[in-house]
């Protein structure tokens, strides 16, 4: 029950934003009671900490797969761009300035998760690359892992990159589309 509670408010955050969400819209959505979500979490700001960490997890999870199921390092880039675009053209850029501004909790999650978790499989990714002799080996892995956080911050902001209203449902073993 937790992971569908977990599931759904996930879904309704990346589709409305967390401010706009009441935990009456998440028991409604999952045919369960408000009861029964309070049993689960003590308060909002609770279930948004663990939407944030189901949330990152799942991104997480596909990156190793990604990067597993990748023949080479360019290959599994690839692939995680294709998924990294995929969650940016399905997720309200409201949600994360609602998180940064409502939530400083599971804003900070995400800025680790950025700052360490991302940037470390950026780095991973060339450290590979150089071995297999696919990129250069005098590579300033400082900047270009900056470069790529920055190109990653860049796919969630709409100017740039406005959300499909398509059902979308590409992952690492499929064919990714590539900005």
């Amino acid at each position: 029950m937790r992971d569908r509670i977990l599931d759904t408010a996930l879904r309704l955050c990346k589709t409305f934003g967390v401010k706009s969400i009441t935990m009456q819209d998440i028991a409604k959505e999952c045919g369960i009671s408000k009861k029964t979500v309070y049993e689960h979490f003590s308060d909002k700001n609770d279930l948004i900490d663990e939407v944030t960490a189901f949330m990152t997890g799942a991104y997480r999870d596909q990156l190793v797969e990604c990067h597993a199921a990748g023949r080479d390092a360019i290959e599994a880039l690839v692939m995680s761009i294709g998924h990294t675009e995929l969650m940016a053209r399905s997720t309200n850029p409201v949600l994360l300035f609602e998180l940064e501004k409502y939530h400083p909790s599971a804003w900070k999650r995400v800025q680790y998760f950025k700052q360490v978790e991302i940037a470390g499989a950026i780095r991973d990714n060339l450290g590979r690359g150089i071995r297999e002799g696919l990129y250069r080996a005098n590579l300033r892995m400082d900047i270009l892992v900056h470069l790529r956080l920055l190109q990653l911050d860049s796919l969630f902001n709409p100017l740039h990159f406005p959300r499909r209203s398509s059902n979308c449902t590409t992952s690492c073993t499929s064919s990714p589309s590539i900005i």
